[in-house]
């Protein structure tokens, strides 16, 4: 009996689609994706951080508590508005006469403040904790920090 090569040809074409199938691949290299590397911060107090590369300044006018006996920068609000931690809000504008101020604190925290036409400092304190936010005109515009006395 003689076959026709009609016959052998989809049997040939099934067996090289199975052989060339090859083994599947593993769930993890399959799944494989980029991820952009975390941005680096700098550690808190060092001298070298700026107002963009702080913790403190994720959002202008929110200021987080910087670590016990430290400083960060601030970064300037377009507002004004700073939201000092839990103790209070400051609302600072730089006028052709100096710095202007109005100071609210939260229930437990008492202030006290000392200001001139270049500088600012409001002393927010609740027993023995003290946060500092100082402000000082440089060149025309306000540079701004926060300090835990703790």
């Amino acid at each position: 009996m003689r076959f026709s090569p009609a016959v052998f040809l989809p049997v040939l074409a099934l067996s090289a689609l199975v052989g060339c199938g090859g083994k599947e691949q593993p769930d993890d290299a399959a799944a494989t994706t980029t991820a952009e590397p975390a941005p680096e911060s700098s550690a808190p107090g060092s001298s070298s951080a700026t107002a963009s590369d702080s913790p403190g300044a994720a959002s202008p006018g929110q200021v987080p508590r910087p670590g016990p006996d430290s400083c960060e920068p601030v970064a300037e609000a377009p507002d004004g508005v700073y939201v000092v931690a839990d103790a209070g809000e400051v609302i600072l504008r730089l006028e052709d006469s100096g710095i202007t101020l109005d100071v609210r604190s939260t229930d437990g925290w008492s202030t006290s403040v000392d200001s001139d036409e270049d500088e600012a400092d409001v002393e927010f304190t609740r027993g023995d904790e003290t946060i500092d936010f100082e402000a000082d005109v440089e060149a025309g515009r306000l540079v701004i920090q926060v300090c835990d006395e703790d």
